[in-house]
This record gives C-alpha cells, structure tokens and sequence, in this order.
C-alpha cells in the first residue's frame, strides 16, 4: 500500500520533472531539473525493486545514479567552460 503510494507520487515527480527538463527556462535550471531526474529515476527504480522483490533490479538503480551523477557533472562543465575534457 505504501510502496504503491510512493510509486505513484514519485511517476508524478519524473513527469512534471521531465517537463522542467523539455521547457525550462535556462541551461541551469535544466541541468538543475535533468539531476532531479536522474535522482527520481533511481528512486522509482528502488521501489520497484522493493515491490517486486527482484535484487538485480537494485543494480540497474546503482548503474542509474552513477550515469546520472556524471552526466550532470559533464552538463555542468561543459556550460561553464565549454568542454568536457582537456
């Protein structure tokens, strides 16, 4: 019942997020919106895992959270400088 909540709440997060994602107003506050996301999508992804009992499911979520942290990361240099890499 509580899992089933979350889920909801949290499908209703990714989105209005997503949407932040498509239409916002600025680089940052897209970049601000894509981490948010990537957060969203590893929690709806860990509940899933808890609903469905399935451990190998918390491994995609573990997967998600680390390509969602350097993609943020790579966003974010490259507006502030212009590149990713030297």
């Amino acid at each position: 019942m509580i899992v089933d909540l979350a889920l909801g709440i949290v499908t209703l997060s990714v989105l209005l997020v997503t949407f932040r994602v498509l239409r916002g107003p600025s680089w940052g506050d897209r970049i601000m919106a894509f981490d948010f996301l990537s957060v969203n999508l590893v929690v709806l992804v860990t509940l899933l895992a808890v609903k469905t009992r399935l451990l190998v499911t918390l491994d995609a979520a573990l997967l998600l959270s680390l390509l969602g942290f350097l993609s943020t990361l790579a966003l974010t240099r490259y507006l502030l400088t212009g590149r990713v890499m030297r």
